[in-house]
């Protein structure tokens, strides 16, 4: 046996359960073909064997992200980015001042991000605030969590059609364009997608870049792969020109990861479409690295924004009687996943709350019997911040994985959600233990939509803010929460929880566990070398632990040393 490399004298983590820890590894061109103690290593160097000493260095297997938005960051390159803040009048001040630094004739639409949800309530942010500022060009503020969006009269009017109402496009259905009390539209719009704004590109006779090409995408794929990301998720590829682009690195050498597409269903009807997009990409862009093999569904909306489905009435509720509603029912989403299955296509669905989380419990088990023993795809529940207790073991039962995005845990989404789930209900969002722990998986992901928090894609932060309950940069009120703490306190994760998410549970549901998801003989030669023993940061201070960098990552035992362009502190 040949060995090209060998490494001794480490701390490996292995994420095997038959032998968590190894001290050596040797590597077989892209393979791992031993893993053990150093005798067993050296034993199988000859003059060529190349060998390494880690020096007591930490190593863990490379990471896989869940969910994420590579295609769709890559899109918002264009966009003008401003520091976030909960105060209004600050936020006023910084979208003026960035549209004196962006006059018209460099951006003829002032696209800014973004703006907190709870900065306006539940009444929402309105155009004409933003008319006395921008008033000569198309403006629109994004909702920093891309579910919303506020426009100035000029992107209204020229966004108006000739039934006299506004109109945009979204891969979620209809955007909702908000009235006020005397029937005026407002300005404020749910789940507005900014491609979709084509009359404001009409009149402009203007349009961004939509297809990813270096400049905008090389940061931050850079960005992953420097923080040991070495597998993602798309959480919906956004056209087949950039899933082309996607394959043109692969082919070339420089994609350095893997990546799993995602065809997106807009509606129950366009099912047979999106499966039909999916075998078309499979044939076409199909390689040892890219695969095609998922379709996603948005059940609900959000929590903040009231737009999703919960088990109870929402508390600010006069009558007790609304609990928000689907984007498809129990039946459909059976169906849908029968027909799934005969095509042996998995499903990864935007699950929020409660009862939306219910409802996708209930048509996977109603599938299941129809199914039988052909019944072969993987479904995964992303987001679930919210889930009823009662429906915490069928998550095991019913071989459901959850996908939950760990920098979420803490402050970022602030308060947002308490006026429709209560502050009791509120404080049960985001936690992921009791599953965990009745044994059902968890996989853990960034979900970052674009450049303006690209930076929290880095696998550490989601690990401290998931250890922690608290957001270093977007920290809930420490009088309220002390230590600016989310509740539940029992919701904190362990680093061995977590690594084993980003590994072990992504990997089997992304359909890689032969080649990643542990360290083992015959897998991939793909891990993350740290400088220092992470899993004792973790345990002493976790409130530090974005602050570890990767010393270098292997990829298919090729030792990487890359450092992108974007910083990593915001």
């Amino acid at each position: 046996m040949a060995i090209d490399k060998i490494l001794i004298n480490g701390k490996i983590y292995t994420e095997n359960p038959a032998m968590p820890w190894a001290q050596a590894m040797a590597i077989d061109g892209k393979k791992l073909a031993y893993v053990g103690n150093n005798e067993g290593a050296k034993a199988l160097a000859d003059e060529k064997t190349k060998i390494i000493d880690l020096e007591g260095k930490t190593v863990i297997p490379g990471l896989l992200d869940g969910h994420t938005h590579p295609s769709t960051v890559s899109k918002t390159y264009w966009f003008v980015r401003g520091p976030l803040t909960y105060d209004k009048d600050e936020l006023m001040a910084n979208i003026k001042e960035h549209a004196e630094k962006y006059p018209k004739e460099e951006k003829p639409y002032f696209y800014y991000e973004s703006y907190f949800t709870t900065t306006f309530g539940t009444e929402g942010p309105n155009k004409k605030d933003l008319d006395a500022i921008i008033s000569d060009r198309p403006a629109r503020i994004q909702d920093f969590g891309d579910h919303a969006c506020w426009y100035n009269s000029v992107a209204l009017e020229m966004l108006t059609g000739e039934d006299g109402k506004p109109h945009s496009i979204s891969p979620i259905g209809e955007p909702e364009f908000k009235k006020d009390e005397n029937g005026e539209y407002t300005g404020w719009c749910l789940e507005s997608a900014v491609e979709g704004d084509v009359g404001i590109f009409e009149h402009l006779g203007w349009k961004p870049e939509s297809v990813m090409n270096d400049e905008m995408s090389k940061p931050l794929f850079d960005y992953f792969r420097q923080y040991g990301i070495m597998g993602m998720m798309d959480g919906f590829t956004e056209g087949e020109d950039n899933l082309k682009y996607i394959y043109e690195l692969d082919q070339a050498g420089k994609l350095g990861m893997f990546y799993e597409a995602s065809s997106i269903m807009s509606t129950p009807e366009d099912l047979e479409e999106a499966i039909s997009v999916a075998k078309d990409w499979q044939k076409k862009y199909t390689t040892d690295h890219i695969r095609c093999n998922t379709v996603k569904f948005f059940v609900d909306g959000t929590n903040e924004m009231g737009d999703c489905l919960s088990t109870e009435p929402f508390h600010n509720d006069p009558t007790g009687t609304n609990c928000g509603e689907a984007y498809a029912t129990m039946e459909e989403m059976r169906d849908v996943m029968v027909r799934l299955n005969e095509e042996k296509l998995d499903f990864h669905v935007h699950t929020i709350c409660d009862g939306a989380f219910r409802l996708m419990c209930d048509a996977v088990e109603a599938a299941q019997k129809i199914c039988g023993d052909d019944w072969c795809i993987k479904v995964c529940l992303a987001h679930c911040e919210i889930i009823h207790p009662d429906d915490i073991p069928r998550v095991k039962q019913l071989g459901i994985y959850i996908d939950y995005s760990t920098h979420w845990a803490g402050g970022y989404f602030g308060e947002g959600a308490i006026p429709f789930l209560g502050q009791e209900r509120w404080n049960t969002m985001h936690d992921y233990h009791k599953i965990i722990e009745d044994g059902g998986k968890v996989g853990f992901s960034s979900d970052v939509f674009s450049y303006q928090e690209a930076t929290r894609a880095n696998p550490m932060i989601g690990m401290q803010v998931a250890m922690t309950r608290v957001d270093p940069w977007v920290p809930l009120d420490p009088e309220k929460y002390p230590g600016s703490v989310r509740p539940p306190i029992d919701g904190k994760l362990s680093i061995e929880q977590l690594i084993h998410g980003y590994t072990a549970v992504n990997a089997e549901r992304m359909r890689l566990e032969d080649k990643m998801g542990s360290l083992e003989e015959g897998k991939l030669a793909n891990f993350v070398v740290f400088n220092e023993d992470i899993f004792k940061a973790a345990h002493e201070h976790p409130e530090d632990f974005s602050e570890i960098d990767p010393a270098c990552t292997y990829f298919e035992g090729e030792e990487r040393h890359i450092v992108s362009t974007l910083k990593k502190d915001r």
